[in-house]
């Protein structure tokens, strides 16, 4: 019977591990024969410049608007547009944001974050080396891949927080883009949020239908190194009721886990699920982009990886990304009038807070996991007590305590039960030895034993199974809660990233994974010996402090913060267990018999008189 609970505790154990293993290691193979390679936006500058003549981008430029727009009664040339313009790059900026524009498209060339990090400019630079300018419009290729609609725009008005771009894209066609950010003394928007109008006015005489075009989500890269950072990496879509996410490892190939669940690398993932997509994002483990539209649905969406080549021999190739852009219907603009289009742009860190004060469900893009209410639950507790003790670190301490006080009464009854296990077993010994060619008697025997001592043999299982829930949630929580990032706590510099203290040989020396591995190890060693165990089940459950060791080693130090407290509340709480003398047995009930009246003879009805 108690090898049926440990091989459940075992089971929802290695359970939970699966699923962080398999969340943290989606490791794919690169294949360099597919990596789409972009350039600097700066190359492209140089050849602008240097145009003396009508070039091969002018006319495809004009093949561009003759693809983009058709009359409706007639077929017309295409006019021919002379994109001589340099490229230059205009910035505007709030409290929170500075966004630079090209004018090669006129669109986000790149995003700085200024309050993200404590003492200025963030280090992740939002579509640094992108593949297209954020925003920035386009057209489908024959291969489904996104051809950029750059021509040079003019600067039509500029203020610190307001930008709009201009194209006279041929007589019978003006093109506006306008940018603007909240300043700081707005409060009915989110400084993150870059609002959006692309503006189509039909100067002709004939009636315009435009097709599907694209406008690029930006491109998100890792923030590190780490393997463990393309996890993080992917785009999404909501349709109104479920987000889908589409990995990076999708593109780039898998090898799976122990080969279930492998795939191979493609080039690019067209999704058109027939439905109206309400908002669109792009996204790493702290920052998003996300779009959504005022006056329409985005119809589909075209996913590429990213990976850019060194400009120089020797130099690193940037780290690979994902981008995507979606589609929308700009259907047709009557003769002599105009059409506009309204988006909204939120680029920022991921607050969860913050994500869902947006609406549309957009505080889904935090990817909580099958275990979303625990995790925002848990975050709302932390939320709570940040703010009267500002300071993450203290806050994860005192959130554990609460939780541990929470469960007291219940580990306690576990932890005296499982004391009131080890004192039976000579008994238990006993019992083996009498029934050993008997199983199904010493079973009946063990269940009586049981019985008479009160004890519940699944109570050892029972910190584990109310831990576990609550372990996961605050893995999914805390693993990309931008909030912890910088943010320091005794020797942790940074509570989303491993407490490396020194590094020995290039391998990172992280010390509260080596403190949560003795603490559990502890914890393990004062807990009484369970008599049904048998030597290999003890074995196991000796080793696990070792398994969570490497499990643990690489993710956040708020995460292992959490399991290291908890081991030392739960070290405390068993040496008070251990400390108290065993509780009274109290007296089982009498077992129910017939009733009896006087003389112990049985009572019988009395005959009716007839």
């Amino acid at each position: 019977m108690d090898k049926k609970n440990t091989i459940i505790g075992l089971l929802l154990l290695g359970g939970g591990f699966f699923v962080m293993f398999w969340q943290s290691t989606q490791v794919r193979v690169l294949s360099p024969q597919i990596e789409t390679t972009v350039q600097a936006a700066d190359n492209r500058a140089t050849d602008a410049t240097n145009q003396q003549a009508p070039s091969d981008e002018d006319s495809e430029a004009a093949q561009m608007l003759d693809l983009m727009t058709r009359d409706l009664e007639a077929e017309e040339a295409p006019a021919t547009i002379e994109a001589t313009v340099p490229e230059s790059i205009i910035a505007i900026a709030n409290d929170h944001i500075e966004v630079e524009f090209t004018n090669r498209g006129g669109g986000i060339r790149r995003v700085n974050f200024l309050q993200t990090k404590n003492d200025g400019r963030d280090d992740y630079v939002f579509n640094e080396n992108g593949y297209l300018p954020a925003l920035g419009l386009g057209l489908p290729n024959s291969d489904g891949s996104i051809r950029e609609f750059d021509m040079a725009y003019a600067v039509d008005s500029h203020s610190a927080e307001s930008i709009t771009f201009v194209l006279q894209a041929g007589p019978e066609l003006r093109i506006y883009r306008t940018y603007s950010l909240t300043s700081a003394t707005e409060n009915e928007r989110d400084p993150y949020i870059v609002e959006h109008t692309t503006r189509f006015e039909n100067l002709g005489a004939k009636a315009k239908a435009f097709s599907n075009l694209f406008l690029n989500l930006g491109t998100m890269r890792p923030l590190s190194e780490s393997k463990m950072q393309q996890s993080y990496i992917n785009v999404s879509h909501f349709n109104g009721d479920k987000a889908k996410f589409v990995a990076v490892s999708k593109l780039t190939g898998s090898n799976g886990f122990l080969g279930v669940g492998a795939s191979a690398p493609k080039e690019q993932i067209i999704i058109d699920t027939g439905m109206p997509l309400k908002w669109t994002s792009v996204k790493n483990q702290f920052f998003a982009g996300i779009l959504s539209s005022r006056t329409a649905d985005a119809e589909s969406l075209v996913i590429n990886k990213v990976r850019r080549a060194p400009a120089i021999a020797g130099e690193v190739a940037s780290r690979t990304g994902i981008t995507g852009s979606a589609a929308y219907a700009f259907g047709i603009v009557p003769a002599g009038d105009s059409k506009s289009f309204e988006f909204e742009y939120f680029i920022g860190p991921k607050e969860f807070k913050r994500l869902q004060s947006l609406g549309d469900d957009k505080d889904l893009v935090m990817q909580f996991g099958f275990l979303s209410f625990i995790s925002k639950l848990l975050l709302a507790f932390m939320y709570a007590i940040h703010a009267v003790v500002p300071n993450w670190g203290l806050s994860i301490v005192i959130m554990t305590i609460c939780i541990k006080l929470i469960f007291w009464p219940l580990t306690a009854k576990a932890s005296r039960s499982q004391k009131r296990m080890a004192s039976i077993q000579g008994p238990m010994a006993e019992l083996k030895e009498k029934y050993k060619d008997n199983p199904q008697k010493m079973q009946q025997e063990t269940i009586k034993l049981f019985r008479e001592h009160q004890v519940n043999p699944v109570a050892g299982c029972l910190p584990l199974i109310i831990q576990m829930p609550i372990f996961l949630g605050l893995f999914y929580m805390l693993r990309t809660a931008s909030e912890l990032r910088y943010e320091s706590f005794l020797w942790i510099s940074d509570l989303s990233q491993p407490d490396t203290i020194t590094e020995v040989a290039g391998f990172p020396i992280n010390l509260l994974p080596l403190l949560m591995a003795i603490t559990m190890y502890l914890q393990m060693s004062m807990m009484p010996v369970n008599p049904t165990a048998d030597p290999m089940q003890q074995k196991i459950f000796k080793f696990l402090p070792f398994v969570f060791l490497i499990f643990l080693y690489g993710f956040s130090s708020g995460l292992v913060l959490y399991w290291t407290v908890q081991n030392i509340l739960t070290i405390v709480q068993q040496k008070i267990t251990n400390s108290r003398p065993d509780e009274p047995l109290k007296p089982l009930p009498a077992a129910s018999g017939p009733k009896s009246g006087s003389g112990g003879s049985p009572r019988t009805k009395p005959r009716r008189k007839k």
